[in-house]
């Protein structure tokens, strides 16, 4: 497979089949992500290879709801959320959050360090780009995985409370931030692929000046 039929293959999940990936596998695709541009050159990644379900139990409490269908409608009519294929796919992915993190083949807690950052006193883009090139390694991973039938999900970490709760149980240093859970695995039979919003590329780019 090509990288191009890679990043083609390339597909969220949340439906995983009970079977683990190789360590052999899980370290091609790792190191793939270790490839990416360094905004500072200095590739300061790590990951946390969240094995034991109790950890992965206690990781979901956090954020661990039952939420009816009408709860889950009236959410995203809040977040003028009408593009069908858009809300189809929050509709099925919210009530999979903990069961993907919990079923997944391998879960993963990427970090990066990060001095201490305060996202309502940016004076400039520029500080964030630790957190930009996390991004880097996170799609490079992703890409590697699906060139080895391997497809996965990510969850933002979506609180300071949620980010405090991760840290606490995986004992992670105050110097490194933690973007996302991210979960990989081979698809279940029944899993679900939602259909992608079909972009046309001469639509998307203009020369020399925006041009709609």
């Amino acid at each position: 497979m090509n990288v191009y039929e890679a990043i083609a293959a390339r597909r969220t999940i949340r439906d995983f089949a009970p079977t683990l990936i190789p360590q052999e596998v899980l370290q091609r695709i790792l190191g793939a992500g270790l490839q990416a541009p360094s905004h500072n050159h200095l590739r300061q990644w790590n990951f946390i290879l969240v094995e034991d379900v109790r950890q992965r139990e206690a990781l979901v409490s956090v954020f661990r709801a039952e939420q009816t269908q009408s709860e889950l409608e009236s959410m995203l009519d809040s977040w003028n959320m009408s593009v069908e294929c858009q809300r189809l796919m929050y509709l099925d992915g919210i009530p999979k959050q903990a069961s993907m993190i919990l079923n997944a083949g391998a879960l993963l807690i990427p970090c990066f360090h990060q001095p201490s950052l305060v996202l309502g006193e940016m004076k400039s883009l520029h500080e964030l780009n630790a957190f930009a090139s996390m991004w880097a390694v996170l799609e490079n991973i992703l890409i590697a995985a699906a060139s080895e039938g391997v497809l996965g999900v990510t969850k933002i970490v979506s609180t300071p409370a949620e980010a405090t709760h991760i840290r606490n149980v995986l004992a992670i240093p105050e110097d490194q931030e933690m973007p996302c859970y991210l979960a990989l695995g081979y698809p279940s039979k029944d899993a679900v692929f939602h259909k992608q919003v079909s972009v046309d590329l001469k639509e998307r780019i203009s020369i020399d000046r925006w041009s709609s």
